[in-house]
């Protein structure tokens, strides 16, 4: 019988723990290990002491975080502030953008995710110190000529990026293991308030449009997260609106169109959504205060359904937020953190 020579002992023994170390490192998920940091901005800048710590402190800290995008929450000037014209808007645009953009212009532009807020759009139509008011409908659509159609996202296949047509603001992607998305909900009791302008049935009917095209994107949000072959390890959200905390409590219908719960509709059916999915959800918003983390607007039906108050204009020094995902086995499966300063959000709103 012809004779077999194994390999020294030594040499057997660190083929094999190289041999269980590969397969460790091939077991754990992409996704898994792709999901940490994720940084989230809003409600800014509303002095000219803001602007400055943005453009400096801020704009740096994001710049070294190394950050793979930027979502940012809407209200990107005061409500006090007249609403400029198309130049103003493209400045912003720009603004906005140059925040995450690396100094060294051959590195891939990494992308920044935008959600409009009341104070650039359904607010334009106050009356202002200095400046006009304008038609907040016809704002709007600068908004998203500027915002979403002169310059659309342009990202590889991983991403899976899709936005909604007609409503560009919507968007979904997917990064590691987290299936995210905007939605546009804004305070201004969501639009239905204080239309000064434009014709109210208009108005009104333009908000019940999108109120039916967030619908449809957020069952394509949870659709994408639940994908058999392909499902997500949590679902991240971001608007602009404080959607807990409605200005009213009656429903809206026909003949109360105008004061009542603008958000009603969607909370229930995130709730529905994130209790099917079981995983880890949440919400990031802002608008309101206090700069808290919280799951109790779940209630029993999804105690995985959280939701953050980012930091704002309200809270002082201003800031940006890191989100950070633990995995869904952890508890809390999310954390966040200031980005410049090291704040926690308290814990329950």
């Amino acid at each position: 019988m012809k004779s077999v020579h194994y390999p020294p002992t030594h040499t057997y023994v660190r083929l094999v723990l190289a041999a269980l170390f590969a397969c460790l490192v091939f077991a754990v998920p992409a996704k898994a290990r792709d999901l940490q940091r994720f940084l989230f901005i809003g409600d800014l800048p509303y002095s000219n002491g803001q602007k400055d710590r943005l453009k400096t402190t801020i704009k740096e800290a994001i710049r070294k975080g190394g950050f793979p995008f930027l979502v940012h929450y809407g209200d990107f000037k005061g409500g006090g502030v007249a609403c400029g014209d198309e130049v103003d808007i493209k400045d912003a645009f720009k603004q906005i953008n140059d925040l995450i953009m690396d100094e060294d212009d051959t590195s891939p532009p990494r992308p920044v995710f935008y959600t409009p807020g009341d104070n650039e759009w359904t607010d334009c139509d106050r009356r202002f110190d200095k400046g006009e008011p304008k038609s907040e409908l016809k704002q709007l659509d600068s908004l998203r000529q500027i915002f979403f159609s002169d310059a659309p996202l342009k990202l590889s296949d991983k991403w899976q990026y899709q936005h909604q047509p007609l409503y560009p603001e919507n968007a979904l992607w997917r990064f590691g293991g987290g299936q995210f998305a905007t939605l546009h909900l804004v305070g201004t009791n969501n639009g239905r308030v204080n239309i000064l302008m434009d014709d109210v049935a208009m108005a009104l009917a333009q908000v019940d449009a999108r109120d039916q095209a967030n619908r449809a994107w957020l069952n394509k949000v949870f659709e994408k997260a639940e994908k058999f072959r392909n499902p997500a390890e949590a679902v991240i959200i971001s608007t602009q609106a404080d959607v807990t905390n409605p200005s009213e409590a009656a429903p809206c219908t026909p003949a109360n169109p105008i004061y009542c719960d603008a958000y009603a509709g969607f909370r229930a059916q995130l709730i529905k959504h994130a209790a099917h999915f079981k995983k880890p959800v949440l919400l990031v918003h802002g608008d309101t205060t206090p700069y808290c983390l919280d799951k109790s607007f779940g209630d029993a039906i999804a105690p995985n359904l959280w939701r953050l108050n980012a930091g704002g204009d309200y809270h002082e020094p201003l800031d940006a937020t890191v989100v950070t995902f633990h995995g869904g086995k952890m508890d809390p499966p999310f954390s966040a953190i200031g980005l410049v300063d090291g704040e926690k959000p308290t814990v329950g709103c």
